[in-house]
């Protein structure tokens, strides 16, 4: 199973970028070192303007960034985006984030393939039972 990641990256304010970018460049780096973990990352950009070249430096094909309105809440910009996603499993993750030891993400994720996993072996007993 693919597996994404999913960050929302909104600047609430139209002044003081160049404070946050410490922040945006500390959670990229921090990414980049566990980046055999996951598929892809889909940064979603509201008003944050992020650098396509900071995100190919660092974590080469895996980031995409995916542009949204900047008026749209965290909720409705979710709602915009999921659909373009095309991976099996995703993590929702704040851009606050820090992680903080190798192989969480990808933990994460094998439980979540697990938990899909049981899921569709349950559908699978009801189909052959005619549920």
């Amino acid at each position: 199973m693919t597996r994404a990641i999913i960050v929302a990256f909104h600047k609430y304010q139209p002044y003081g970028g160049k404070y946050y970018e410490p922040l945006f460049d500390y959670f990229i780096h921090n990414l980049s070192t566990v980046k055999d973990e996951f598929d892809a990352v889909y940064f979603i950009d509201s008003n944050w303007d992020i650098d396509p070249l900071k995100i190919s430096q660092t974590l080469g094909e895996k980031g995409v960034i995916i542009k949204v309105n900047p008026h749209l809440r965290y909720y409705d910009a979710y709602k915009e985006v999921l659909p373009l996603i095309q991976e099996d499993l995703v993590l929702f993750m704040d851009n606050d984030c820090v992680v903080y030891k190798r192989g969480i993400i990808k933990k994460t994720f094998d439980l979540l393939e697990e938990e899909e996993n049981e899921e569709n072996k349950t559908n699978e007993k009801q189909d052959n039972l005619g549920g």
